[in-house]
């Protein structure tokens, strides 16, 4: 027999059992018909039975439409809220798909209705499988939504248990890393759950399930299968085993590990500095702070200890804070890739891991917006929330940042090699509100892309709440920001390259024109301003771009009354130098 996995939905699972002999088929759990459709196709098979483990959406909510575009089909269930259900079956019921044997297996408790599905072939060396839905995952098991512990413990123990230890076991979910996660928290000490931690992590973040498990596997890792072992027993306090299965899956449902905030923090016209929080050391590492005060009232606010600060690269609105941050919190470190970077304090390098506490950080090396560019790759232990990589102005929402020191082939290995190949589900945060502007480049270069059309109609109407775009994750950039899509036809079209270098070097230069900057007030309407509107417009209109272009350059002081500047070469400007802004 052949399983073919179809992923569904965000973490759903549907299986097409394949018949090679008849090639006549099933499908387990259809919710998305058209995909079901896709595969018979593609293998050439026959489909005739629709397999449901149990009546939730998730796994029964595509049977009406299945059928209505294979007529006929034979829907098996154990409940009758099934849709289209055409065959009820229980406990031990047996018929064919082609000649492979299917026994059904009664295990309520996820729902009342649920069956697990058995399959065999007569002599034959393959080992068996079993599609156990929500009843059985890898390292765990579903919650006990209509049922009891006993009830599971049944199903896990002496229904599921009993069969072949070489029987595949193909679940409903891909919830493997959160469950294994669990597993380490009930056995830290079991080098299986360890061993397959690390497997799964690196299999996921290849783009590749972690289905199938055996029988055998689940008794080695698996909390919920393992009840009769001293060391679950001694960490849920039972010596029952169903009463440990009660206590370990209540304990699950309320486990989320340690949890990593990351505080959003607009600042200035369209910066972001952020702050990563430790939701049970309260620590906190603060990313390119360039408004200091405005932080250290947050940090106060909420308890917080400010231990490091990450600066992505050194030009102002990204480093200016962090002289402010060192005379105020004593202790403080400053890390960074650049000797320009105001207050440094650690120069770090490519690949460096520093650990606060439980929070992890590695450091990238990024150069080409700046010689000295990094960004930073953020994780906490024991936590199942997405990781996270602090990217500057490097990698945007539908961007990249211009390559003010580098090249094209700089910026072409940043995104590609080093950022490109994090875990998929890693959440961007940029440093700059630059998304609507770089969606609507995406959409000149790729009029036809819905995946751009979409989230440009999303990121206008968080403009209009004036609610953040950030984050995006990485899987999400690649599907619309064309800085990652170089070998896509429709963006080689455009540039009219085919090297993914040129590709890029195009679009950056025609991403440069796309838009004019803004233009300089008039004088008669800038003097129509008054204290810190003026101020702001001669910083957005005058000093900003200076700024980015020579990184020395330092705002001293800014008041309503009085702008002063510090040049290189120049002496520093005192109290009794300062000019007033109308006269300049």
């Amino acid at each position: 027999m052949k399983v073919e996995l179809l992923p569904a939905l965000t973490d759903n699972y549907m299986y097409l059992l394949i018949d090679r002999d008849t090639r006549e088929a099933a499908v387990v759990d259809p919710v998305e018909p058209g995909k079901v459709v896709d595969a018979v196709k593609k293998h050439g098979v026959k489909l005739t039975t629709v397999l449901t483990t149990h009546h939730h959406w998730d796994h029964a909510g595509g049977n009406e439409k299945l059928l209505k575009l294979v007529p006929g089909l034979r829907v098996y269930g154990g409940d009758d809220r099934v849709g289209a259900l055409t065959q009820k079956v229980t406990h031990y019921n047996t018929f064919k798909i082609g000649s492979l044997n299917v026994k059904c297996l009664f295990t309520p408790c996820h729902t009342t209705g649920h069956i697990c599905y058995f399959v065999t072939k007569d002599k034959s060396s393959e080992p068996p499988a079993v599609f156990t839905g929500d009843t059985l995952f890898v390292a765990g098991c579903g919650k006990f939504f209509e049922g009891t512990a006993e009830e599971m413990y049944k199903a896990l123990i002496d229904i599921l248990g009993r069969l072949p230890p070489e029987t595949r076991v193909y679940c409903g979910h891909e919830y493997t890393i959160n469950n294994l996660k669990f597993a380490r928290h009930v056995e830290p000490n079991n080098e299986a759950v360890r061993k397959k931690l690390a497997w799964a992590k690196e299999t996921y973040n290849n783009g590749e399930p972690t289905i199938p498990s055996t029988i055998a596997d689940e008794f080695t890792y698996n909390p919920f299968m393992r009840v009769r072992e001293k060391s679950v027993q001694d960490h849920a306090g039972k010596s029952d085993p169903i009463e440990t299965m009660g206590i370990i899956r209540k304990e699950k449902d309320n486990f989320r590990g340690r949890s990593m905030k990351v505080k959003v923090i607009s600042i200035l016209e369209d910066n972001y500095m952020y702050l990563v929080i430790g939701e049970q050391s309260r620590m906190a590492i603060a990313v390119d702070p360039a408004v200091p005060h405005r932080l250290l009232d947050i940090i106060k606010r909420e308890g917080l200890s400010l231990t490091a600060v990450l600066t992505t690269h050194h030009h102002w609105d990204h480093a200016r804070g962090n002289e402010t941050l060192v005379k105020e919190v004593p202790g403080l470190r400053v890390y960074g890739g650049d000797d320009r970077i105001n207050a440094l304090t650690d120069k770090v390098t490519n690949a460096q891991e520093l650990k606060f506490n439980s929070i992890n950080v590695r450091c990238l090396f990024t150069p080409c917006h700046t010689l000295g560019h990094m960004c930073y790759f953020v994780w906490e232990d024991d936590c199942t929330d997405a990781p996270a990589v602090f990217t500057g102005d490097t990698l945007f929402v539908a961007g990249c940042g211009r390559f003010f020191e580098g090249t094209a082939e700089q910026m072409y290995h940043n995104l590609t090699e080093v950022l490109g190949t994090l875990p998929q589900e890693t959440k961007v945060f940029c440093g700059h509100e630059y998304t609507i502007k770089n969606l609507k480049f995406a959409l000149k270069v790729e009029p036809e892309n819905e995946k751009v059309k979409q989230m440009l109609t999303w990121a206008r109407a968080r403009d209009d709440d004036d609610k953040p775009t950030v984050p995006s994750t990485l899987i999400e950039e690649f599907e619309y920001n064309p800085f990652l899509r170089l070998s896509e036809e429709s963006v080689q079209k455009f540039t009219g390259k085919t090297n993914p270098v040129d590709v890029l070097r195009v679009l950056r230069k025609e991403k440069d024109n796309f838009q004019k900057p803004k233009e300089r007030m008039p004088p008669q309407a800038m003097l129509a301003l008054h204290g810190n509107e003026m101020i702001q417009v001669l910083v957005d209109v005058l000093l900003h771009p200076l700024l980015h272009c020579v990184g020395k350059v330092r705002v001293f002081h800014v008041d309503a009354e009085v702008l002063q500047v510090g040049l290189p070469g120049l002496q520093q400007p005192g109290k009794e130098q300062s000019t007033n802004l109308c006269q300049q």
